[in-house]
């Protein structure tokens, strides 16, 4: 399998001041429910040293699934990177989404909502980023559901609603066979570091429906008195998605960072690089970075951006901050204290992708 390169960076990680996501390793293949601990050098990413590192048990086992509860109403950030062929320079893109579970029954790893998926906002880096634009326009006002278990499992199809014209679209009915909830799977059963099970989703990336066949593992399992029982998750596998004459075959690998105590998840990386065969020069390669943010009420009736644990987002201290009296007249002008994290918007000035205190390492899209 080809490894995957790091193209640099965009301008508009330059304006985010993003890193570049960490890298995984080769898996090496072992029984399902193997206990054999993490290594650093299985790991895709390195540690953060400013994390607490208070590892469970080895012996110790969890479920980790999705809690999936009633009216939960998520905003998705997603700041990516694509870089097309030779060009040194990547593209960069930052997309919104909004999903909300309803209808939903059953207990434990049966547990099943029916999950909503909107397209809110998106911006691309000109002038490559036209095509991506062009991809994301051609389905941006349809509305799809499908049923979501606990374990990430989509059973059945995914239903569309929308304008007609986009609706009855090659783009649009191709949504039918999409994961709306990023291809995550869990295995429905307790597991331990080492864990590894399989899974085959398809999901929509790059205008088109992909096909991930992957193996993941449970990497860390760690306790923090802030965020309860958290776990760290890699995957990789077989990458491939439809192409103009031929489909593009690559390798996909991406880490996931769970709330396992909240059963949410949190930040999700992931890369992959494609081309038409294996000696083809023509490679795309593409870095994502997805931030999971949960909706609630706030005291005016608005919504407000929370942790997906339900715990707020540190604020960001206030530049210039001094002692009263000791400021300069352009720092007391400015406004007071600054938004949380989560309040940013997406499109291209978005910081959703950086990574609140206590939840694991930090997260961007690099190129």
């Amino acid at each position: 399998m080809a490894s995957c390169g790091d193209p640099g960076t965009s301008r508009l990680q330059q304006r985010d001041g993003d890193a570049a996501p960490g890298k995984a390793a080769p898996e090496v293949q072992t029984p399902v429910g193997a206990q054999r601990p993490a290594t650093p050098a299985d790991s895709p990413s390195k540690a953060d040293p400013s994390q607490p590192q208070s590892p469970a048990q080895p012996s110790e086992t969890a479920e980790i699934r999705l809690a999936l509860r009633e009216g939960s109403a998520y905003r998705v950030t997603t700041i990516g990177n694509v870089r097309f062929g030779s060009l040194v320079q990547p593209t960069g893109f930052a997309r919104e989404e909004r999903l909300t579970l309803k209808d939903c029954d059953g207990e434990g790893f049966t547990r099943a909502c029916t999950l909503e998926h909107r397209y809110v906002n998106f911006e691309a880096e000109p002038p490559n980023g036209k095509f991506l634009d062009n991809d994301e326009k051609a389905v941006h006002q349809l509305v799809t559901t499908h049923r979501l278990l606990a374990t990430g499992e989509r059973p059945g199809t995914t239903s569309i609603t929308g304008p007609k014209e986009q609706a009855e679209s090659k783009p649009g009915q191709a949504l039918v066979d999409a994961n709306r909830f990023f291809c995550i799977r869990f295995p429905e059963e307790a597991i331990g570091v080492g864990a590894k099970w399989r899974s085959k989703c398809q999901m929509r990336s790059g205008g088109v429906i992909d096909t991930r066949d992957v193996l993941w593992e449970l990497k860390k399992l760690e306790r923090d008195p802030d965020t309860g029982l958290r776990a760290e998750l890699s995957y990789i596998g077989e990458y491939t998605s439809p192409g103009a004459k031929a489909p593009l075959e690559g390798v996909v690998r991406g880490t996931l960072l769970f709330f396992v105590d909240a059963g949410e998840p949190h930040l999700l990386r992931e890369e992959f690089q494609t081309a038409t065969d294996k000696a083809s020069a023509y490679k795309t390669h593409t870095t994502l970075a997805y931030q999971f943010v949960k909706l609630v009420p706030g005291p005016d009736g608005k919504e407000v951006a929370m942790r997906t644990d339900g715990k707020p987002f540190p604020e960001t201290p206030a530049i210039n901050e001094g002692p009263a009296g000791e400021a300069t007249p352009a720092a007391g002008e400015a406004k007071a204290g600054a938004k949380p994290e989560g309040e940013a918007k997406a499109g291209a000035k978005t910081g959703e992708a950086k990574e609140p205190r206590g939840a694991g390492g930090a997260v961007s899209a690099g190129g």
